[in-house]
């Protein structure tokens, strides 16, 4: 899998939606229980996701590299205007989604298995980072498996902090729960921040590779 690849499914397991579902899961009475429910469901479902954009990718032979490049260019700056947007304070939308958020948050306290599951599919949407990450996969033209394996490793990388937590609650769930809420606060007090520079970052990224691979 390649470096672009391997960083944006950093960038993935850091979405502060999943800090919060995965700190107020682990403050249920049987936190194990909820988490494996949103690791399982949720890891099952962006897998499927990304398997099938991989195969259709490799399908339209993405490794010729015109398609590549436009996938690059246009995510690049819609990366790039939604740091702008997030900057400026002007994306509505962002703000209805953290209430929306926050009522997740609150039933994932005690939730049944069904709840936990739902929130897995739920923080786990295809975003923007998650897209290139799979058109990077596909960039390099690698065998139709060798693309398949890359997306469950990817998956993987992106469900580290659940997975942990659901390993640790086994034992010792109030660990879990003070490291993830130092997690959870420090993410609060920078999120906007944090997000800017992630997302200007990468929007800079791959609009300027973009833009090279069209005029190469």
């Amino acid at each position: 899998m390649s470096l672009e690849a391997i960083g944006l499914a950093i960038a993935s397991a850091l979405r502060p939606t999943g800090f919060a579902a995965v700190y107020a899961m682990l403050s249920a009475p049987r936190p194990g229980r909820a988490l494996a429910a949103y690791v399982a469901v949720g890891f099952v479902w962006s897998c499927a996701v990304g398997l099938v954009v991989v195969s259709v990718l490799h399908g339209v032979g993405i490794s010729t590299g015109t398609v590549n490049a436009v996938i690059e260019l246009v995510g690049g700056v819609a990366a790039l205007g939604f740091a702008a947007g997030l900057a400026a304070d002007r994306l509505p939308r962002a703000r209805e989604s953290s209430v929306a958020d926050s009522r997740l948050v609150r039933r994932l306290r005690d939730p049944s298995p069904a709840v936990a599951a739902g929130a897995g599919v739920a923080t786990h949407l295809p975003g923007l980072f998650y897209l290139l990450g799979l058109n990077a996969i596909a960039a390099g033209d690698p065998k139709l498996v060798v693309g398949m394996i890359d997306v469950v490793i990817f998956n993987a990388i992106w469900f580290t902090i659940p997975a942990a937590a659901l390993v640790i609650s086994v034992r010792r769930p109030d660990v879990a729960r003070r490291a993830l809420q130092r997690i959870a606060e420090w993410m609060r007090r920078h999120q906007r921040p944090v997000l800017v520079a992630a997302f200007a970052v990468v929007g800079a990224y791959f609009t300027i590779k973009g833009v090279l691979d069209l005029t190469d």
